[in-house]
């Protein structure tokens, strides 16, 4: 018999509910059909539950014809099985039972490791030649895969708990002057808008290729940095981490950015690098340059980063029609649909900012328009599981004699679950890689 084999008790859970149906809410918040070790008893757990969705009692002589009216009846032993656990098993209630339910749901989650293990180790013994990141990206999906299904404990929070949380978010809010309750842009106009950046939400920054979309996406995070004590991270897929931080170091000592990569800065300017350098060599920034990768290798960089430092401020990739998915799909399609989806869990799962680059259609740039969310490049899932939605527009990009738009950028929320849609216009300076407050009288990024 196996260790982890929870038939037993399973026959005593059968009794109790069916003895005592009142124990049934208790015991189904805890298991699904799918925990039972015994196949018998995950048929009949599945029966107990049709049972009650119908509205209809569910005592074993309820479950017994419901069974035989579906057919299963022999499956789960027929006669003889359902006059033993009527004769053999014994009820028991309260904190008996659920203690009982919490002890095969424990049992079934060792057992879907155990799984999970034994797939990785099948992975191992036959690799094929495959590399090594390759290897430890598909044990990691299997993982984590495990652990999902393993842990689905549902939190169901009443009124009185959500009242509690609301009014101290709200005195919080008041202590703090009514500023944002996000994390700051470092744009007023923008902040005011959005509320900031919220945890736990997907904000999509998509524009035209060179309309600034990195630039905006990397001041965000280079914002954040200043604010935190949390790590913030940069996932490129397209552009190598000394460059990144080439421009971050522009941005911030606000030195021409050909100055900095030439070598040709002078005095003030090298004092003002000298200045920069120092709050950008900061332990917090990560930034990964590897293409292409995979959802499940993002989730894995994340893990080691919150378990050393005990959270994360915010994160961001670019951009996501580069990723890869995990699984081989039928189209690129429903690749990105569930790479979508896995970076809503992942933003989720680690309470941050998750800042997602998209490319665009090429209609933006043939038509030389603004954008709209149905301009988002190959997956309506983008659009759909995203939080917020900013597009990054410069119409001196498409019409560059007109004085009037040049130094400046739209950008336009488009989506906003907590806040206001709308455009707010900004400075934009491409010799620093800076988006700024156009109030700021110094073109200074706040």
């Amino acid at each position: 018999m196996s260790n982890l084999d929870t038939t037993t008790i399973e026959q005593t859970i059968i009794r109790s509910v069916t003895d005592f149906p009142n124990q049934y809410d208790d015991v189904s918040e805890i298991l699904t059909f799918s925990d039972f070790f015994y196949p018998r008893h995950r048929i009949i757990w599945k029966a107990i539950q049709d049972l009650v969705s119908m509205h209809r009692a569910f005592d074993l002589m309820a479950l017994a014809d419901h069974l035989k009216h579906t057919g299963l009846y022999n499956q789960v032993g027929g006669d003889d099985y359902m006059i033993w656990i009527a004769t053999n098993g014994y009820a028991t209630t309260g904190v008996n039972v659920t203690a009982y339910a919490k002890r095969i749901k424990e049992f079934s989650v060792l057992r879907t490791l155990k799984q999970a293990a034994e797939k990785i180790n099948d992975l191992i013994d036959n690799h094929n030649g495959k590399p090594l990141e390759e290897l430890i990206s598909e044990a990691d999906s299997i993982f984590s895969e495990a652990t999902i299904l393993g842990l689905d404990d549902i939190e169901v929070l009443d009124g009185k708990v959500l009242g509690q949380n609301a009014l101290k978010e709200f005195f919080d809010a008041a202590e703090s002057g009514g500023g944002i309750q996000g994390i700051s842009t470092g744009i007023p106009t923008i902040d005011e808008q959005t509320d900031g950046l919220q945890r736990g939400e997907v904000v999509v920054i998509a524009a035209p290729p060179s309309m600034g979309k990195t630039t905006f996406a990397v001041n965000l995070v280079q914002n954040a940095l200043k604010q935190t004590q949390l790590p913030v991270i940069i996932f490129s897929m397209e552009m190598p981490a000394k460059d990144i931080f080439r421009r971050m170091w522009s941005t911030e000592s606000l030195v021409n950015y050909s100055e900095i990569k030439r070598g040709t800065a002078q005095k003030p300017n090298t004092d003002k690098m000298a200045t920069a350098h120092g709050k950008l060599s900061n332990p917090l920034l990560k930034i990964v340059s590897k293409s292409p990768m995979t959802p499940s290798g993002i989730r894995s960089v994340l893990k080691r980063i919150s378990r050393e430092y005990g959270g994360i401020q915010m994160a961001m990739v670019d951009y996501i029609q580069l990723m890869e998915c995990d699984k081989k799909c039928g189209n690129r399609n429903e690749e990105l649909t569930i790479i979508s989806r896995e970076i809503k869990r992942m933003a989720m799962e680690f309470n941050m900012p998750f800042i997602v680059l998209s490319q665009l259609t090429k209609t933006v740039e043939t038509q030389k328009r603004k954008p709209t969310n149905g301009d988002l490049r190959e997956s309506g899932a983008i659009a759909q599981d995203a939080d917020m939605i900013i597009m990054v527009h410069r119409q001196e990009k498409y019409d560059e004699k007109d004085v009037e738009w040049q130094g400046k950028a739209e950008i336009i929320v488009t989506k906003s679950r907590n806040g206001k849609t709308g455009t707010s216009l900004v400075g934009f300076d491409g010799s620093t890689f800076r988006f700024y407050e156009l109030n700021n009288q110094w073109g200074k990024t706040l």
